[in-house]
């Protein structure tokens, strides 16, 4: 066995789901690899939840199968071994729900037992999570009292409890707010410092183009792109700038955006009829749709500034550059062309 395949962690498939006749899931594929973060990305309905809970078996897959590495090798997740290979795997898969009278520290007390972990261990283990999530002081509280936000908090550590390697996270910045997003992403890539794997859905694309490693993108229960984000931004050739100028803008914004077009659409690297520069009023950054090359974001710049702009901001953001890929991958597949 080669090195590349003793580092997968779990092996997805051919993994397929239907309901009557509509397929939720066809023909999925995905490898895990040791240590990595891997994205899940796709619109709400595209087949993530119903793929984990294949991956959790709380699903039974109509064809395909799920193999989990335990003890040196590949094992095929069945009836029979599922509470032996699920125990090193926490999973979060969608909202979760808990009496309203309980606490967090019974929460994960029972979570923890339920996996095996050290009874010995187990009030420092709890202490530990809770302080990871910035919980810790509510460890006695009725979770009844909690906002939707901190009972996700609470949902995220309950998979962990027991120091799984491998976490599988189902929207966990679901019912957050930007403070507590932030929180959380810090909290997957503290997981990763430490060693974990990390399988990680959502539909915020800012929140995966900051933490995954690669990026698996799912549209109608089919995956289109699986890859780290710059090679699949290598692969779309578009992408785009955003820029702020020093200097407020004296004429209308219809008329500066016109002159704008006359010398950057020419250095985009893309035919004029499909380029765009559009303004966001509130933010006051300019946005351009490129071809994805650092040559012409370069040459875009300089000629900017060469005739006369002052910029304070020029970037190509992550975020920006996912969502613009993401609608690019979509409409291919629409069309009939899936991208791998």
């Amino acid at each position: 066995m080669n090195k590349k395949n003793q580092e997968i962690l779990i092996q997805v498939k051919n993994l397929t789901k239907k309901f009557g006749n509509f397929y939720a899931v066809k023909g999925v594929n995905l490898e895990i690899q040791r240590g990595e973060i891997v994205g899940f990305l796709g619109p709400n309905g595209a087949g993530k939840t119903t793929t984990m809970k294949m991956m959790a078996h709380l699903l039974k897959p109509n064809e395909g199968e799920v193999l989990i590495r335990a003890n040196g090798d590949l094992q095929k997740l069945s009836n029979r071994n599922k509470d032996f290979l699920l125990d090193n795997i926490g999973f979060l898969i969608e909202i979760p729900a808990f009496y309203g009278k309980v606490t967090p520290k019974v929460i994960l007390k029972y979570f923890a037992k339920l996996k095996g972990y050290p009874r010995k261990k187990l009030n420092e283990r709890i202490d530990t999570v809770l302080k990871m999530i910035g919980m810790l002081e509510w460890k006695d509280k009725k979770i009844g009292t909690f906002s939707k936000g901190m009972k996700q908090k609470i949902g995220i550590v309950s998979a962990i409890v027991h120091d799984p390697d491998i976490i599988v996270l189902d929207e966990p910045q679901t019912g957050l707010d930007p403070a507590a997003r932030k929180e959380v992403r810090d909290f997957i890539m503290n997981l990763k410092k430490i060693g974990k794997t990390v399988f990680l859905s959502s539909h915020l694309l800012y929140e995966i183009s900051e933490v995954a490693d690669r990026i698996a993108i799912i549209h109608h229960g089919k995956i289109i792109a699986f890859d780290t984000l710059d090679n699949l931004e290598g692969k779309a050739m578009k992408s785009v700038i955003h820029f702020e100028l020093l200097n407020s803008i004296e004429s209308s914004i219809e008329e500066f955006i016109k002159q704008l077009k006359t010398i950057i659409v020419p250095l985009t690297g893309i035919a004029e009829e499909e380029s765009w520069i559009t303004y966001d009023d509130d933010s006051k950054v300019f946005q351009v749709f490129f071809n994805g090359n650092p040559k012409n974001q370069t040459e875009i710049l300089r000629t900017l500034l060469n005739n006369g702009y002052e910029i304070l901001e020029y970037s190509v953001p992550k975020a920006g550059l996912l969502e613009n890929l993401f609608i690019e991958l979509t409409r291919t597949n629409e069309l009939g062309g899936v991208s791998k």
